[in-house]
């Protein structure tokens, strides 16, 4: 191709001065939007690709190696679908392509410890020589067929039955990022709840300590009332300010951690909705979690497998160090070579089948496959010790996280006791201050005791929901089914 039908080719592939394409996913799925780039787009169109792309739009790179999550027309607030977007997190797809990895490497171990292999090879020399003050030029041109067929490689064999466990290991691996990942997503998003609730609580409350404080201002007026009285409820409304600051530095914090393991902008929840039912158990009894995660828990399937790699690779170091390899090797050879001198030539042609076996047998290697086959143990003693330590901490966090939620059970059945008790303790507080016979400050308490009774009840109810959420991701089942019943607990009104 010419320069001139080049330039001609780019000028009609280049993208026109008068609009330009861009990329955008909206609530509808994928969608093209082309926005004029020079002179004023009509409003039809602009409509149209508003409603479109909506507030969040991105310019999109198209890249064959690298995949950019395309941000949503509406940012998400539900738990399930936070969960569904997580799976695409960085982590996930880093430790996917490093089992994709393994995997191919596991395939290469086993097509060498089993597989024929068929090589050609082909060369052409030219040789000088000078004899007797005679030159002869010989051309040589050779071309050659082997085929290798592997009959017995014990070494081989076993490395590639450990580079198959090693295979596994990394897709337990993979998956222990995704439940990790979906573990942390989980634990942000009951920290934004348990943040916004207990901010919309103590706002709650800092409307009625402004009321209390504009009824003290009015009796200290009328002179019925004392400064005390004025101080002491002023004090309290500036630590409810205070709190609801922090509360709100809480919940940005973990919005922000939700936006980075889900890579969207996400809408923060606003609480929980009023407690009318019991807290819903999606959990198996401790027996049966037990049971289950010696046989689904991604960190001890990992350790597992691990150890029998190790045990593998410590077979084959040993077959290396005792045990022969015996291949099948067959040739097929031409060889053409042409001497030259004084004039004449004298060509040869060469036509050679070989078929046999051949033996390798390490009779001495210095002490390089003695220390190969120590190394071998002690990585085995290591996976095994790791396999242990695994077992016994899943067994630990799973007991642990059982205990924390009977715990958050009786925690809320004691504190939705200890409510009733100070909501009718304010009341009969409230009438004594009305009638004169109860001071400022033992109004103050008594309302103080509500509160502080209701953000108990809603840090056991938390606590109880990320009991559940543990034991979900040590038997590998966090996932958007196993959290739905959880949904309606949660006020993800904008």
């Amino acid at each position: 191709m010419t320069w001139f039908r080049r330039i001609a080719l780019f000028q009609t592939l280049r993208p026109s001065p008068v609009g330009r394409c861009s990329l955008a996913v909206g609530a509808g799925g994928l969608m093209l939007a082309v926005a004029a780039q020079a002179g004023a787009p009509s409003a039809e169109g602009s409509e149209g690709i508003d409603k479109a792309v909506g507030p969040w739009r991105w310019a999109t790179t198209l890249s064959a190696t690298r995949a950019t999550p395309a941000l949503r027309a509406n940012p998400p607030s539900a738990w399930p679908e936070l969960l569904t977007l997580a799976q695409q997190a960085a982590g996930n797809r880093a430790a996917q392509a490093g089992a994709q990895a393994a995997q191919a490497l596991s395939d290469q171990a086993r097509a060498t410890a089993w597989m024929p292999r068929v090589d050609a090879t082909a060369s052409a020399l030219r040789t000088h020589q000078s004899v007797n003050d005679v030159n002869v030029s010989t051309p040589t041109r050779t071309a050659t067929l082997t085929a290798t067929l592997p009959l017995w490689r014990a070494a081989d064999r076993a490395s590639a039955r450990a580079q198959a466990q090693q295979a596994e290991q990394a897709q337990w691996q993979a998956r222990l990022s995704q439940t990790t990942v979906a573990q942390d997503l989980s634990l942000a998003y009951l920290n934004a709840v348990e943040a916004a609730e207990q901010r919309r609580l103590t706002q709650a409350q800092q409307s009625l300590l402004e009321e209390q404080l504009g009824i003290n201002e009015r009796r200290l007026n009328a002179g019925a009332g004392t400064i005390l009285d004025v101080l002491e409820t002023r004090t309290r409304v500036d630590q409810s300010r205070a709190q609801v600051q922090d509360l709100s530095t809480r919940l940005a914090s973990q919005r922000l951690v939700i936006e980075r393991l889900t890579g969207q902008p996400a809408l923060p929840p606003t609480g929980l909705r009023p407690l009318g039912t019991a807290l819903p158990e999606v959990v198996p009894p401790l027996a049966d979690a037990l049971s289950q995660a010696a046989s689904r828990n991604p960190q001890r399937q990992e350790s597992d497998a691990q150890a029998r790699a190790a045990a593998n690779i410590a077979q084959a170091r040993q077959a290396e160090r005792w045990q022969p390899t015996l291949d099948a090797v067959a040739t097929l050879q031409h060889n053409r070579q042409v001497q030259q001198f004084n004039g004449l030539s004298d060509e040869q042609n060469v036509s050679s089948r070989t078929v046999g076996l051949q033996l390798n047998w390490p009779l001495f290697t210095g002490g390089q496959q003695g220390g190969r086959v120590r190394e071998a143990a002690a990585l085995l003693t290591q996976a095994q010790a790791r396999q242990d330590e695994a077992q016994a901490q899943v067994d630990a966090s799973l007991r642990d996280a059982y205990q924390t939620l009977a715990q958050a059970h009786a925690v809320i059945a004691v504190q939705q006791e200890v409510e009733r008790s100070a909501s009718a303790t304010f009341e009969a507080v409230r009438k004594a201050f009305v009638a004169g016979m109860r001071t400022n400050l033992d109004l103050l308490n008594a309302q103080q005791q509500i509160y502080t009774a209701r953000q108990s009840l809603v840090t056991a109810r938390i606590n109880g929901l990320a009991a559940q959420v543990n034991i979900l991701a040590l038997l590998d089942q966090l996932d958007a089914a196993h959290v739905a019943p959880f949904v309606p607990l949660m006020d993800d009104t904008p």
